[in-house]
């Protein structure tokens, strides 16, 4: 089995695990960031890029928060801190690897899960941004218990 197999089969593991928790009563922030701190590893890392960045983009002091394609920037900048008009590292334009496509997935699960219709505004996020949109859907709609 391929890495990207593997670390698809671990990020759906880990979906169902922090469902768990939700049902049981935690928010979706505290139920991704205690189902990292027991998977662990990878799984720990990712958590961890992606809170970073929704923490960048929703706290109003911050200049990613003042972008009014704000999602699209906080995607494109991952794991780097946004500097007004750009992000330090790398400018390149890459595809979506399977890590790129879980980062942007726990983002905005982060981001939108708490809103009032989080599954038609988390869609809509999804929607409006670049990147692989077909299989962030797929562990959108994972992630709310859809199909």
């Amino acid at each position: 089995m391929s890495d990207e197999n593997t670390l698809e089969l671990d990020f759906e593991a880990f979906i169902e695990a922090f469902k768990e928790r939700v049902k049981e009563g935690m928010s979706y922030r505290d139920a991704i960031l205690f189902t990292s701190m027991t998977f662990g590893g990878s799984a720990a890392n990712l958590v961890k890029q992606a809170d970073r960045k929704f923490q960048e983009a929703t706290f109003h002091k911050t200049e990613l928060s003042k972008q009014p394609n704000v999602d699209e920037c906080a995607l494109a900048s991952m794991d780097k801190l946004w500097h007004g008009e750009h992000f330090e590292g790398s400018t390149e334009q890459m595809q979506s690897s399977q890590e790129e496509t879980i980062l942007d997935t726990l983002y905005f699960i982060l981001k939108y899960a708490e809103s009032e219709n989080a599954l038609e505004s988390v869609l809509a996020a999804n929607d409006a941004v670049c990147g692989d949109k077909r299989a962030r859907k797929a562990f959108l709609e994972m992630a709310f218990d859809v199909a």
